[in-house]
């Protein structure tokens, strides 16, 4: 066997790609052919890189198997240094054989036999340098050493006779020329390649190359391996019982070093190997759970669980079968097959090792799946059998009281939690979480001022504080919401906790609750501003994760096309295609800025959040602004001048806060303002595409098993019909499915330990009260406005019928008036007639008088007429 030299190939590969450009070199290489050198040498380098580290586990697995056979073979047999030393020299004679031919036929001047001759010396030479027992090579040396004398014979019958026309020697010279050299990929260069290129149809590449190359590996380790069986067999066969033992002890003890040393997959294959040759042992219980527990450590679930099947179903009295149902529950709990660890338990409490510490960690396991697929009373059972003493007590206690609220038994829940709580042996953080979770329970009972006690003794430092203080606020809520009338509530401690969650905990789950809740608090003390901004900041929530959704969606397709330029311009690079490679690399550093702003959008500092800062603190201003104008009214000169101080302050901030107008490469951050939209919109994503990752690796494992069994039926028919060409390519198939489906056992485990995760964000519910809530204000603000018109249109018409009723009187008094005007001119009338006849009376008394002074007649008074109604209204 021939073993090839890694630092070769690497040169024969670089010899390669230095000249196929060799024709390039006379002129200055451009940019994008430095560009392709560059990348093409990377994927040498990483082609190779992959093969060798594929390859280690099975080359020190086999290197362990050689030297356990020299240490058996030497173990038998004696005189081994005797006959290396004779091998040796039986070599150095025919080297000296093959020197005194070419002396005798050189006169002869064959190009063609002196060459041979030449090639023979040489694999000679190198055998002696290399140190190493090669009985194949010594039966080439043999064979040529035998023609070259057929040769000199020949030419002793005819000095004239043309060797080199003769058919017959020619096809003997090259076929013992082809076992002397047997040359593999490692001591190939690239004129080899390049001269079966010209002879063929098809241009080799590099990749080409590689694929050679891969192939005489995995051919050449199939020989090795193929040899060491064989050799075994031989060796199993031949020996005494004594030696066989030896032989399985040796393996045995190997095995179980690499298992403590942690080279698991080593041990896993030593394992398997003894399974596989020692079966005349009888019990291999210890063996076959060590293969189990060594797949189990390399995360290779689905393996290790048929190893443990294996164990259980074969040896179900062995000592090892309570480990290995330990190690079944295990593994399907983590599958989240909580039946089938119900069923396992089962199982286990019939191998009778009630009592110990694996008994307890083994139940713990049962309640806990039993809890998860909801049968609470079968948690219940399981979990109350493990004892004070056991280090899962309090664990499985916490696990009774959540089995209890499953079937609505909280008296009984609250009892277990108040024995747990004041249990002083408890670590602090589990302690305050059985303290919420009793705050909880009382919350749900209606007993809201003990909720609110039992909050009260839960440290600050607990890690889940923020929901402490919206349990604080719902309580206070709740009792405040109690009293009968409106006027009697108080919020000012919900507002208090509410308030020092939103500013203190940013990304809590919890935060829009809080918001929710704030707002509706708002709205009841008539801030209709402050809770119209809670409810659309909660209701708007919704558009930004649909927006986080989208770019989720978009972030994954560019993946998609950022992969498919990946693998052609690796395409380019295998098939010597600089055009293609220069074309996907341009597309794909196109692609490669978006994506990666869509990936990491979120870890943009260029977002609206400052701008909504600045927004506030102008808000801020202008309602200082307006205190100021009342406090100089008032003429307060204190609350003036603490009011300028604030707004010097605020005035500060704002320069100091400044927005970049340029993003950077990042972008700008859409979710900054609502991070609870991007959390759950990431959160859903993530889960969505575990469940789709576990669900092409269930496909893929099926085919890849289907697979196998058809080869295991096509090998059998290779071997009967002794077709062993077919039998090794079946094999070398065989052995890579085989070890596909360890890597596919490796991708399920750690799909499904990648949980899926939940999240108390509950965003569309929430966002439903946000909507709601700004109806619900809205239309109470139509509402207030609609009764506020209806109060003002009845002041209205009552001013209206009272300017009526006014106009009346107004009017009335006018006509009075206008009455008395009337009656007051018919009196001046009449007084003034009066006045002209007593004037007249007057100046008649007088001239009469004058004339007839002794003639007067005196006469008595005329008297007055009765005075009529409509006489006294005009004098009145």
């Amino acid at each position: 066997m021939i073993r090839k030299n890694p630092i070769l190939v690497f040169s024969a590969l670089l010899i390669f790609l230095s000249l196929s450009f060799a024709q390039e070199q006379k002129t200055v290489p451009s940019q994008q052919e430095l560009l392709y050198r560059s990348a093409l040498q990377h994927y040498v380098d990483k082609l190779i890189a992959k093969l060798s580290a594929s390859s280690i586990g099975q080359e020190r697995f086999l290197v362990q198997q050689i030297r356990m056979l020299n240490e058996e073979i030497r173990a038998r047999v004696t005189g081994v240094e005797t006959f290396r030393k004779n091998y040796f020299e039986l070599l150095q004679q025919r080297l000296a054989e093959v020197r005194a031919l070419k002396r005798r036929l050189k006169p002869y001047n064959s190009s063609r036999l002196n060459e041979f001759l030449e090639r023979v010396e040489n694999t000679i030479n190198e055998t002696l340098r290399m140190g190493k027992v090669d009985f194949q090579r010594q039966r080439a040396i043999e064979d040529a050493i035998q023609l070259l004398y057929v040769a000199e014979e020949m030419i002793k019958m005819d000095p004239n006779a043309q060797i080199d026309k003769d058919t017959e020697f020619t096809q003997d010279l090259k076929k013992t020329e082809q076992k002397l050299t047997k040359q593999s990929l490692a001591t190939l260069g690239y004129e080899d390649y390049q001269a079966s290129a010209v002879s063929g149809a098809k241009r080799i590449t590099i990749y080409d190359l590689y694929k050679e190359w891969e192939l005489t590996e995995r051919v050449n380790y199939q020989l090795r391996w193929t040899d060491v069986l064989i050799i075994k067999k031989r060796l199993l066969k031949d020996g005494s019982a004594t030696e066989r033992e030896r032989m399985f002890k040796r393996e045995l003890r190997h095995a179980a070093e690499a298992f403590n040393f942690g080279f698991y997959d080593l041990a896993e294959r030593s394992f398997g190997e003894i399974l596989n040759t020692y079966t005349f042992i009888g019990k291999l219980d210890d063996v076959r759970f060590y293969k189990g527990l060594c797949n189990f450590l390399l995360d290779r679930y689905p393996a290790a669980r048929t190893d443990f099947e294996l164990l259980v179903r074969d040896y179900p009295q062995s000592p090892f079968a309570p480990q290995a149902y330990k190690y079944l529950m295990r593994i399907e709990n983590e599958f989240e097959n909580y039946d089938k660890v119900v069923a396992y338990y089962q199982k286990f409490v019939q191998t009778g090792v009630q009592g110990s510490a694996l008994y307890d960690e083994v139940t713990f396991v049962a309640g806990a799946a039993a809890l998860k697929a909801k049968k609470y009373d079968l948690a219940i059972g399981f979990l109350n059998r493990i004892g004070r003493s056991s280090p899962f007590y309090s664990q499985a206690l916490y696990l009774v009281t959540e089995a209890y609220i499953g079937v609505g038994n909280y008296i009984e829940a609250e009892r277990i939690l108040k024995e747990l709580a004041f249990n002083h042996h408890l670590e602090p953080d589990f302690r305050d979480k059985v303290l919420l979770k009793l705050g909880l329970i009382q919350y749900e009972l209606g007993n809201y001022r003990s909720a609110i006690d039992y909050f009260n003794l839960i440290s600050p430092s607990f890690s889940q504080y923020d929901r402490v203080l919206l349990g604080y606020a719902w309580a206070h809520f709740k009792i405040e919401m109690e009293k009968p009338y409106a006027g009697d509530r108080d919020f000012t401690a919900v507002r208090e906790y509410l308030e020092f969650l939103i500013d203190t905990f940013y990304g809590s789950d919890y935060l829009l609750e809080a918001r929710t809740l704030l707002a509706y608090v708002q709205q009841q003390q008539n801030e209709v501003n402050a809770a119209l901004r809670n409810y659309r900041y909660v209701f708007e929530a919704r558009d930004v994760k649909e927006l986080s959704d989208e770019i989720n969606e978009e972030t994954r397709v560019l993946g998609e096309y950022l992969d498919l330029a990946k693998k052609i311009e690796e395409k380019g690079l295998a098939e010597e295609k600089p055009e293609i490679f220069t074309r996907a690399y341009k597309l794909r550093t196109r692609l490669y800025k978006p994506y990666l702003r869509f990936r990491y959008l979120d870890l943009s500092s260029h977002g609206f959040a400052v701008q909504n800062e600045m927004d506030r603190l102008k808000e801020q201003l202008e309602e200082l602004q307006r205190l100021k104008k009342i406090a100089k009214e008032r003429q307060r000169k204190d609350l003036y001048k603490k009011i300028e101080n604030m707004e010097l302050r605020i005035y500060q901030a704002l320069n100091n806060l400044r927005i970049d107008r340029s993003p950077e490469i990042l972008g700008i951050n859409y979710f900054d303002v609502h991070p609870l939209a991007r959390k759950e919109s990431v959160i859903e994503y993530r889960n969505k595409e575990i469940l789709k990752m576990r669900q092409e690796i269930r496909e893929q494992r099926q085919e890849i098993i289907k697979r196998l069994s058809q080869l295991d039926i096509q090998i059998n028919q290779a071997r009967k019909e002794k077709n062993y060409k077919k039998l090794v390519a079946l094999e070398l198939s065989k052995e890579r499915f085989q070890d596909l489906l360890n890597k596919i056992d490796f991708l399920e485990t750690q799909s499904y330990k990648s949980d899926i995760m939940k999240s108390a964000i509950n965003l569309n519910k929430w966002s439903d009260f946000g909507a709601f809530g700004l109806t619900n204000v809205k239309f109470n603000i139509k509402t207030m406005t609609s009764s506020q018109i209806e109060e003002m249109q009845r002041k209205i018409e009552a001013i209206n019928k009272f300017l009526e009723l006014r106009r009346q009187n107004i009017e009335h008094k006018i006509k009075q008036i206008n009455n008395a005007i009337v009656v007051m001119t018919r009196k001046v009338r009449r007084q003034e007639r009066l006045r002209k006849r007593e004037e007249l009376m007057r100046q008649f008394e007088e001239s009469y008088f004058d004339t007839h002074d002794t003639e007067i007649i005196y006469e008595p008074e005329p008297q007055k007429p009765e005075q009529t109604g409509e006489t006294k209204t005009n004098q009145q």
